[in-house]
């Protein structure tokens, strides 16, 4: 699967058309529909029926289309980075910060207002995403540093922990689960749940809890983000497990949570290429973010 490919992927699906699509890209209708079918033969599956002329996007064409946003937007970034050293505008004191989408509104504003602070000629690039699209950000050197659940799934990493959370279960304000001082699996059995994280550990770990426990979940939900989580629990949409350290940030919404067990949730810190010297720039965020989410914990 090739870069230009998924370009190509991602313009059909966005104009409709290989014309559109051709017209987009400043190509030829003919070299993005042969781009296009040797994506289908190399993945072993048709991502359009045709039909007319027209091309109809099947179902697994939504689920590619869902998964290639965060590498499009990763190149994108690259290919600005690129600029930037060409141009000579990237130095030492230039820090590029990847963090979960949870923490940009919340908890970044007050680090980084520290940071700046204590290092006038410094200047910070913030990046968003989910846990392994920060890991994939941090191996392309789109980030200098990333904050990820530990231990991260690339093993090229160094790794550093930095804070520790227990597990919470979260519920709309005056739901009857509110009412028990603690929570297990067992219950959880009939209520809606809102699921995070696929994939993740701590979400194959809760999973494994709930077979033990003979529940069987109703979810109609799935996120990738504490911070969606959390506003589908405060609209009544559900209940969702997540770590203590996030949902703290949330506390301003008509939601509760209780402590719950087995915790599925744990260490949370910084990774950094394997090996690579790091910056003076970098250890005193860290050491300012650090500071910033044990006082977060304390609360």
């Amino acid at each position: 699967m090739k870069i230009r490919q998924i370009e190509i992927f991602r313009s059909v699906m966005a104009g409709g058309s290989t014309i559109a699509a051709a017209n987009a890209l400043g190509l030829s209708q003919s070299a993005v529909s042969r781009q296009l079918t040797q994506l289908e033969e190399e993945l072993g599956f048709e991502l359009f029926e045709r039909s007319k002329g027209r091309l109809l996007p099947r179902p697994e064409a939504f689920a590619l289309m869902d998964e290639v946003g965060e590498l499009t937007s990763l190149v994108a970034r690259l290919k600005r980075y690129t600029e930037d050293l060409r141009a000579g505008t990237i130095g030492q004191r230039f820090l590029k910060v990847a963090v979960p989408h949870s923490f940009i509104a919340t908890l970044m504003p007050e680090v980084i207002e520290t940071y700046l602070a204590q290092r006038h000629d410094a200047s910070v690039e913030l990046i968003g995403g989910h846990y392994d699209a920060i890991e994939q950000m941090v191996l392309a050197r789109v980030a200098d540093i990333g904050f990820v659940s530990l231990p991260p799934r690339n093993k090229g990493f160094d790794a550093r922990e930095i804070v520790h959370s227990e597990s919470v279960c979260i519920m709309p304000a005056g739901h009857p689960l509110a009412e028990r001082p603690n929570l297990t699996p067992r219950d959880l059995s009939g209520h809606h749940l809102i699921m995070l994280g696929r994939q993740r550990p701590a979400r194959l770990a809760f999973e494994r809890q709930l077979r033990r426990a003979g529940v069987f979940p109703i979810v109609r939900i799935e996120v990738h983000s504490v911070e969606a989580t959390c506003g589908l629990v405060a609209r009544g949409l559900g209940v969702a497990v997540v770590p203590e350290l996030i949902a703290g940030l949330y506390r301003h919404l008509p939601i509760a949570q209780r402590p719950f067990s087995p915790c599925i949730h744990g260490a949370y810190g910084i990774v950094t290429l394997k090996g690579a010297p790091m910056s003076r720039s970098a250890e005193a965020f860290i050491d300012i973010l650090k500071a910033r989410l044990e006082a977060q914990a304390s609360t």
